[in-house]
């Protein structure tokens, strides 16, 4: 029989970030509702601790979202730092262990929970998301954000447009759908001057648009 590891609630895991959700996972999404998460898209930069570095997801992820502009865990309580949710725990929540990394990297290699699984195929939703991911990928913006960051002096015209058109097809679809743009996180992922503002600072300021 596994040993569940012993939490020490140090908080330091629930701090840096909510865990990726996997197939085993799929019944939270009722359990918790949708607003708590948020999907991650193929090419967004993200933290892999198996490497202690940021590199660009080479599968889009579902994640349990962060708190406000962050990522400390939704769930994660500062008063008592412990989890709120911890009988229902995802996964890589139940796995980690701060002495041993091994089962966690091993729960890594697990299938991970995607927006096909949750979201019919053929439906009005899946066609806007499908639509979205055609217009938008996030592959084809990185080159552009490196680039900004190192010219410094303005943002390339051409990710200036790519940011505001983005804007333009989120801001129909929440209209649309009588919704704010973080409703939309879990179906569109978060908007693209969002996902690489790490690169660049100056993206926050399509926030104010």
């Amino acid at each position: 029989m596994a040993v569940i590891p012993l939490c020490h609630q140090c908080g330091t895991c629930c701090r840096k970030g909510g865990p990726a959700l996997h197939q085993e996972d799929l019944e939270l999404l009722d359990r918790l509702g949708l607003a708590s998460f948020v999907c991650l898209r193929k090419g967004e930069p993200a933290h892999d601790p198996r490497v202690d570095a940021v590199r660009p997801l080479s599968q889009e992820v579902i994640k349990i979202r962060g708190k406000e502009k962050g990522w400390e865990c939704l769930y994660y309580d500062k008063v008592v730092s412990g989890c709120t949710i911890y009988q229902d725990r995802p996964l890589e929540c139940r796995v980690l262990s701060c002495k041993d990394s091994h089962p966690l990297f091993e729960a890594m290699k697990r299938p991970y929970l995607q927006r096909k699984d949750f979201i019919q195929q053929g439906s009005a939703l899946w066609a806007c998301i499908q639509s979205h991911e055609q217009e938008f990928p996030v592959n084809n913006v990185l080159p552009l954000a490196t680039r900004s960051r190192q010219e410094k002096q303005h943002i390339p015209k051409e990710l200036d447009q790519i940011f505001r058109a983005e804007i333009a097809y989120r801001l129909t679809l929440g209209d649309y759908v009588q919704a704010k743009d973080e409703d939309l996180w879990p179906y569109l992922g978060r908007p693209l001057w969002l996902v690489l503002a790490p690169y660049d600072s100056r993206f926050l300021e399509y926030g104010k648009i």
